[in-house]
């Protein structure tokens, strides 16, 4: 015996009730893209030597009707190996189309990460660059930031939002043996110093013998006087 079920029909939403649901999702939406940026690269890699500064630029744009602060900031991956030593912040227009991107510069320093054989400190040092090389992967944000004034005289934007670009650097080692230029030029001035103290003590003589001399010519001046009286 089998027992036939009736297949229920779902209820259509009502056209006016599908549209009050649509709006109210873009009222939701218009504070999110009311304002914001995109960015532009042409390279997400970079090599650069340790113990170097580096700068890059990327470019920005607003395609929205607000116009909008920028500046850069690293990934937290990144902020642990570099630290930023300039980062501009950059007034992008409303309405500035991909085309019209605009440079945004930032410079970091790359810190020593390969090991040194040093003898004194960080004195006569050489390094092998035995190691691998040391790659580091993040992020560029770049990031709206708020502003009380603007170039044009109205408030700019308030909503704080950023956009990233995959950043790889790739830190070269800088092979190289022990200067030993300080040491020869400590070797030089104390050399120079040795033999001023020679001479010195060579041609100086002591107060007494200096005295002798004198009264000496004095001598000799005086007989010479004397002499030509007689004549």
């Amino acid at each position: 015996m089998f027992v036939k079920y009736k297949k229920q029909k779902r209820g259509k939403m009502p056209k006016n009730t599908r549209l009050i649901f649509i709006f109210c999702i873009m009222l939701l939406a218009m504070p999110l893209v009311s304002a914001g940026v995109g960015i532009k690269w042409n390279q997400e890699s970079l090599i650069v030597n340790e113990g170097e500064k580096a700068c890059m630029t990327y470019s920005v744009y607003n395609p929205w009707p607000e116009e909008s602060y920028v500046t850069i900031e690293l990934s937290d991956e990144l902020k642990s190996v570099l630290t930023i030593q300039e980062a501009e912040t950059k007034l992008v227009p409303a309405n500035t189309p991909s085309s019209s991107a605009i440079p945004v510069k930032f410079c970091f320093k790359i810190p020593k990460v390969y090991e040194k054989d040093c003898w004194i400190s960080e004195m006569l040092c050489k390094q092998e660059c035995n190691e691998e090389q040391k790659i580091y992967d993040g992020e560029v944000l770049v990031k709206s930031v708020p502003s009380t004034v603007s170039i044009t005289g109205s408030g700019g934007s308030t909503t704080q939002m950023a956009v990233s670009a995959p950043l790889r650097l790739k830190i070269s080692c800088n092979k190289h043996g022990r200067d030993f230029t300080l040491i020869y030029a400590i070797i030089a001035v104390l050399a120079v110093v040795i033999i001023a103290v020679l001479i010195v003590r060579k041609y100086r003589k002591p107060k007494i013998e200096r005295d002798m001399e004198k009264l000496k010519r004095l001598k000799e001046k005086i007989s010479k006087e004397k002499k030509s009286r007689r004549t």
